[in-house]
Parts: C-alpha cells; structure tokens; sequence
C-alpha cells in the first residue's frame, strides 16, 4: 500500500489541504494505477517516493493557480496526472481528462466508478479534432497539460477548448519555452500572464507553469490538422 506520510508531505509543499477521505481515495488511486500497471504500460514511475514527488507534487502544484467551481480539461492527460489527481483533492472541479489511446481511457473511467468521481469524465480523442467540434470549443474554463509537447504546439492543441476570459496552464521543465510560443499565443488569441517556476526534492531541474490567459475567440483555421501542425509549428 502506498506510503500516507510520502503522500502528505508532498500535499504540504504544493500548498494542498488533503483531508484523511481525500487521502484514501488518492491512496486507492495509486492501488488501480499500480494493478493496471501489470498489464498495460501506463506509468514506469510506480515506487511510492517517486509517485508522491513525481506524479502527485507536480500535479498538485497547479492546484493554486486553478479558481474555485471552473471546468477544467486534462488534455493528453495519460494515467490521469495532473487531472485526476487534482480532481481527488479539489472536489469543486469540473474535471474533463482527454486521452487519444483507448486503454488509458478505460482504465480512468474505471477509476472514475470505483471512487465515485462523478464530476470526472474521461474521453478518447485527439485534441486537433476534438477542439474543432461544438461540443468541446469554448467549453472549458481552464485547460491543463502536462509534458505534453514543445509549447507552440501545445498552446494551438490546448487553447480551442478554452472560452474567452479562460486560462490554459502549461507544465513545462526547466525551459518555459515562452520565447518560442510567442507567434503561437498571439495568433491563437491569448496572453501570456506570467510563468511560476518551482522545483521538486530530489531534482537538480526546476520546472514551471505557464499561465496563459485566453483573450477572445480562437481563428475557426485553428487547431490544424496534425500532419500540418508537425510540418510548420507557429
């Protein structure tokens, strides 16, 4: 069974209140993560310290900077992080996770039963198509991604599902790569508001956050088609 106090140490340094029901829920979380772990390759990160520091730290130190009751998606999120786990402590969130491969999916919806998370909904798709259907433009408070790609493509990927007045929150490592999304943020409609850089035990890296605030309705030629996308990044 996972480690508590690994756990509650790293709620204390992101900031997070965790209450002792928000800890077993996240406790049995890692028990479904590690289980489905033996048959399909979700995570290579599954030693309790790592997965407290690495998963569960990173994930919540998002949690600050995300207003209270918005509906937020996860986009690219994989095993759940930073969306599930910032569901399990934030039961005010709306949270959407997004995931292009089915079993990824289907082992959060499986999460999402167990632990009774009916604000958490998990969907397969792809973010270039998906954020050009009705259905998920403009929908969503705030977007999340985490590790996801280079910050050009993430912010054309991410920022069609954010209203205007919305915000996106990238999770970036050492190098916020904001100088290189610039051309990217202005033709999607957006503005950088600032970048929060912090570091996590045991790395020699720091990583960051970009806040990018979403400032009026993204061009309908965005998001491209990936192929496009690859070939000529804003």
């Amino acid at each position: 069974m996972m480690d508590k106090g690994l756990l509650e140490e790293a709620a204390k340094r992101a900031g997070v209140e965790l209450t002792a029901a928000m800890l077993e829920q996240t406790i049995c979380y890692v028990d479904l993560l590690r289980e489905a772990n033996r048959k399909m390759n979700l995570t290579s990160i599954i030693d309790d310290e790592p997965v407290a520091r690495l998963h569960f730290e990173d994930s919540w130190r998002a949690a600050a900077h995300i207003p209270q009751g918005v509906h937020l998606i996860d986009v690219g999120t994989g095993a759940g992080f930073p969306g599930m786990a910032l569901a399990l402590v934030r039961p005010d969130l709306r949270v959407t996770l997004l995931d292009a491969t089915l079993k990824k999916v289907k082992f959060l919806q499986e999460v999402t039963g167990q632990l009774e998370l009916d604000r958490v909904t998990a969907v397969q798709g792809r973010a270039e198509e998906l954020g050009r259907t009705g259905s998920f433009r403009d929908q969503f408070d705030l977007a999340l991604a985490r590790a996801l790609t280079a910050l050009p493509v993430l912010v054309e990927l991410c920022l069609p599902f954010v209203k205007a007045g919305g915000c996106l929150i990238a999770m970036k490592g050492e190098e916020d790569e904001t100088k290189e999304a610039a051309r990217a943020i202005c033709l999607l409609k957006g503005s950088l508001e600032r970048v929060v850089h912090y570091s996590l035990p045991g790395t020699d890296k720091p990583r960051s956050l970009v806040l990018i605030k979403k400032e009026g309705p993204t061009p309908s030629s965005y998001p491209r088609r990936m192929a496009v996308i690859k070939k000529a990044p804003l």
